[in-house]
């Protein structure tokens, strides 16, 4: 075996390719992060002429010159090889060192062990425990199986091999799914992905659902330089949008077309006192009704306001993956279903386009309905899937005396802050401990 570095084209082949690629080992992101001014390297393994393993190595450094070397979601191989494992460890080891790195981080895109929708285990089925151990040995500390917001560890993914069409896909949904796809469609929710002209519409809506729910989203400047140094299938920026007097002009259309339909048919019925009419009498009812609270829901919204985007979602498309990175809806426009909407015509673009998953990325309050993020996680379900537990994140030292130093000034560091912390009045403890834990 040996260890080398590859050209683009020759990573992209392998990565393109692999059963364990994501968006995260990609050619694409990494002219993104090279036009960012990050140092990136492509290496590879070759056995007998062949390529046997891949990974892009991102180095950071930071304030002080600590320099870290990260191959997140890889490398890309077969971790059932012991000996390919160990030889790719050693020789990663030895570069990051070579390189002036403290330590060396990998997280495998391999499942920690199967698990259903519900996020039970499922051991018979796929089981990569003693993976966790064998690179314990080869000297990584395990960081744990929390949530990992930065590299993520938890989500849930939608298989779609063996999916005929679209109608095989819709009825694999929950029925809630379906009726909220169904209703955003029929009331004219549409899917436009941004542009370096529209750039703003897709930022200010994810912005604004940022805010609202409190997740972390990028500066404008960032989503700008991905559309300028990625591809339009790899960055998908999508917005779901409505014209709101169009859409008024509609549900008054269908009110008054189902009013006139009951009026007649209430007269029928007292005519002729038919049970049937009746019935159907009932359906109208129902519908009349829901017209109405349709238009009291979106009198907060003149005509002036014009077309709205009332959802905005970041997704990313690489070898056989289409993943939903970050995004979500505007509150005030909750009720079109904008993100359900996305889900789904995202969706049917991976089906036509010929990608096997569909990962929903980041999926936490997966144990109970107390746990934040529940009600994302019970969101997703509705769509059809499993949760996907990855086995983590590993961090190995390739220079011990900096890892242990940077370690125990940390420790230092922290203890410091509490004992500030301490000292001032119970009126600011919770912002230090904002503080604290950003850091």
């Amino acid at each position: 075996m040996e260890f080398v570095l590859l050209s683009d084209a020759e990573f992209e082949t392998f990565a393109k390719g692999h059963p364990q690629g994501s968006f995260i080992q990609s050619m694409d992101l990494t002219r993104f992060q090279r036009a960012r001014g990050q140092e990136v390297e492509l290496f590879g393994v070759a056995k007998g002429g062949s390529l046997i393993a891949a990974g892009k190595l991102v180095y950071t450094s930071n304030r002080i010159g600590y320099k870290v070397a990260d191959c997140a979601k890889g490398p890309l191989m077969d971790y059932s090889d012991a000996a390919a494992v160990r030889f790719v460890v050693e020789q990663l080891k030895k570069h990051a060192a070579s390189k002036k790195a403290a330590e060396l981080r990998i997280s495998p895109n391999v499942k920690y062990v199967a698990r259903d929708e519900d996020g039970a285990e499922h051991p018979e089925m796929e089981d990569n425990r003693p993976l966790l151990k064998e690179l314990e040995g080869l000297g990584f500390k395990h960081q744990g199986f929390d949530m990992n917001f930065a590299n993520i560890n938890w989500m849930f993914i939608k298989t779609l091999d063996g999916i005929a069409d679209a109608e095989e896909l819709i009825m694999g949904m929950n029925y809630r799914t379906r009726k909220a796809i169904r209703k955003a469609e029929k009331n004219g929710v549409y899917l436009e992905q941004a542009t370096l002209e529209t750039l703003d519409d897709f930022y200010n809506a994810l912005k604004t659902a940022g805010d609202e729910k409190g997740f972390t989203y990028r500066e404008r400047e960032y989503y700008e330089q991905l559309l300028r140094n990625t591809s339009d299938e790899f960055t998908k920026l999508m917005m779901a949008k409505i014209n709101i007097p169009e859409y008024r002009a509609s549900i008054t259309e269908r009110l008054e077309a189902e009013s006139k339909t009951l009026a007649d048919l209430k007269r029928e019925v007292e005519e002729t006192g038919s049970k049937k009419k009746a019935n159907r009498v009932k359906v109208v009812q129902d519908l009349v009704d829901s017209y109405e609270r349709s238009l009291n829901d979106i009198e907060r919204f003149p005509d002036s306001v014009g077309v709205a985007t009332v959802a905005a979602i970041h997704f990313a498309c690489s070898g056989d993956e289409l993943t939903c990175v970050i995004g979500g809806t505007v509150q005030d426009y909750i009720y079109f279903n904008g993100a359900t909407s996305l889900y789904w015509g995202m969706m049917l673009h991976a089906l036509n386009n010929g990608y096997s998953r569909y990962n929903f990325y980041g999926t936490f309050g997966i144990q109970g309905q107390d746990e934040s993020g529940h009600g994302g996680y019970e969101f997703k379900k509705g769509f059809g899937g499993e949760v996907v537990q990855l086995i983590g994140d590993f961090v190995a030292p390739v220079s011990p005396v900096k890892y242990t130093a940077y370690r125990v000034a940390r420790k230092l560091a922290g203890a410091a802050q509490t004992v500030l912390g301490n000292l001032r009045e119970p009126a600011k403890l919770p912002v230090i401990g904002k503080f604290l834990r950003k850091n």
